[in-house]
């Protein structure tokens, strides 16, 4: 990354909207990497506290997997140091259709051209597209406003293996994970919503109180994908959304055989290819499934008097010790390719570990 992407960009200009439950922003590690954002649960913070009560600070470990700075005691730099990310704070285990859509808006109105969403909720319910048909205004408000959204896909694929919401909506990038050894992780989720895939597997992430904790889960992957969206904004900030998602699936590497599958989707997320216009040339007419999809549900869900209506009010069926820095390189490892694959190994050791769930249910 130091030699490869951070001299073209390390993602200044653009902004990344972290949907959880709100992000420490006193941490050295995130110094200046926090503006103001919004809270959507009692309005008692800007979001810029970490509320979470369910695990050690979801909002923070994300945050700072991509835009840490540095600093404290874990010297943990993110993989777009400079961009900037907004918080607002969601009641992720007890989330409403009408709070998730505000979110959206919120975010899309305070200047945010990537939006975070690393967290899933079952969305079986919902036929024969498995998302609230009330999000649509939502969604469909951010892409026209040339905003990309970003969800993990889910860390239940060996178990029940249910479809998960805001992943499962058409005009959001899922992402699932893979492992050191480019293999699938075992538990992401196993969904024909599923387009592309990034690290999730044995990672290393600073939770609230400034500690590094071992994490797995397809929330770091969305992290990883959100980041590498800003770099690549950043790089080129005229390139249309469509086009920059389009570009993403075009370039992935395939895991396993060629082609699409339901876990990993179109494949490995590659950044250096990404980003290379030159030398990875796509045609405007190489396919965008995502932006198809949305197409074709909004046909069927939106009215088309009025395009910005505000969605109904609608309730979705819902979700050690510190340590002295030992490295100024911000992932665990960070799978990219370029010509062959990259991989950087961050040798963090620590005794605990703890299973990072991003999937809340109620």
């Amino acid at each position: 990354m130091q030699d490869t992407i951070w001299p073209l960009t390390r993602g200044s200009g653009v902004t990344i909207a972290v949907l959880d439950y709100g992000v420490n922003a006193k941490l050295p590690e995130l110094s200046g990497a926090i503006v103001p954002g919004v809270d959507l649960v009692d309005h008692s913070t800007d979001g810029r506290v970490d509320l979470d009560t369910e695990s050690p600070g979801h909002g923070t470990a994300t945050t700072i997997q991509m835009v840490g700075r540095g600093g404290g005691t874990t010297g943990y730099v993110g993989l777009a140091p400079d961009a900037k990310v907004l918080p607002i704070r969601i009641p992720v285990s007890s989330l409403g259709g009408d709070v998730l859509a505000s979110a959206i808006r919120t975010a899309v109105d305070r200047g945010a051209k990537v939006i975070n969403m690393s967290f899933g909720q079952d969305s079986t319910t919902f036929t024969p597209v498995h998302c609230d048909p009330q999000l649509a205004p939502a969604i469909k408000y951010a892409l026209e406003r040339d905003v990309i959204l970003v969800a993990a896909a889910g860390n239940d694929g060996n178990a029940e293996n249910a479809p998960e919401l805001p992943a499962s909506c058409p005009g959001v990038v899922a992402v699932g994970s893979v492992t050191k050894s480019l293999r699938p992780w075992q538990k992401t989720q196993r969904q024909n919503y599923v387009t592309l895939a990034a690290p999730g597997a044995d990672m290393t992430v600073v939770d609230k109180h400034g500690l590094l904790r071992k994490a797995a889960g397809t929330s770091l992957s969305a992290d990883l994908t959100s980041a590498a969206i800003a770099l690549i904004r950043a790089k080129h900030p005229t390139m249309p959304a469509r086009t920059l998602v389009q570009r993403l699936f075009a370039t992935a590497r395939p895991i396993g055989r060629p082609g699409w599958n339901n876990q990993t989707g179109f494949g490995l997320l590659d950044l250096p290819a990404a980003i290379d216009l030159a030398n990875h040339p796509v045609p405007s007419t190489a396919p965008n499934p995502l932006y198809e999809a949305f197409d074709r549900w909004q046909s069927r869900t939106l009215p088309t008097t009025s395009p910005s209506s505000r969605p109904s009010h609608s309730q979705l069926s819902v979700p050690q010790k510190r340590r002295s820095p030992s490295t100024k390189m911000a992932q665990t490892w960070i799978l990219m390719a370029m010509g062959g694959l990259l991989l950087t190994t961050l040798s963090l050791g620590m005794a605990l570990t703890y299973f990072w769930r991003a999937r809340r249910r109620t």
